[in-house]
């Protein structure tokens, strides 16, 4: 459950690219969606393989708590959406997507590499990285989106008590 929790805080970000996406008038294709979809897969495989074959454990509960303080402070200070010039994204704006997408949940799923499967980590927060996104992308004429991101600076403040005291 924690894990879960984990990865949609992380994929918070998401929420604002599919805001910005749908805003710019952005039509987001089924193959974009896969693009980004198998893109946060590899990513995420990859470097949660490196952490786990070299046997690195700096991703402690301090660590993880300090970064969650950083990522809240980050979501409130970050108020820029990209901005795109046409009106549907070229395999390089999807791959750039991916790669800004999946900073925050690539760190985060460290933490977890020595308690679930690579496999099972990957697909947990691949899915929810494209699942938020989606959501911020369908959804954005209906949420009625503040400039700051309130909501997951506090989730990260909140993840980082969660994770200090449990």
């Amino acid at each position: 459950m924690f894990l879960l929790l984990n990865a949609i805080v992380a994929s918070l970000d998401g929420w604002i690219i599919g805001i910005g996406l749908r805003l710019s008038n952005i039509r987001l294709s089924k193959k974009d969606m896969f693009i980004i979809l198998i893109g946060n897969f590899l990513i995420y495989t990859f470097f949660l393989f490196l952490y786990y074959y070299f046997k690195f454990t700096f991703m402690t509960k301090t660590l993880t708590s300090v970064l969650y303080i950083l990522l809240g402070l980050n979501s409130l200070r970050n108020e820029e959406i990209c901005q795109f010039k046409q009106n549907k994204l070229s395999i390089l704006n999807c791959i750039l997507i991916t790669l800004t997408h999946s900073l925050d949940g690539t760190m985060i799923s460290l933490s977890f590499v020595y308690n679930y499967s690579i496999l099972h980590i990957s697909s947990i927060f691949c899915v929810m990285s494209l699942v938020i996104l989606l959501f911020g992308y369908y959804f954005a004429k209906i949420l009625n989106h503040s400039k700051k991101n309130y909501i997951g600076a506090f989730l990260f403040f909140l993840l980082a008590l969660i994770n200090q005291f449990f």
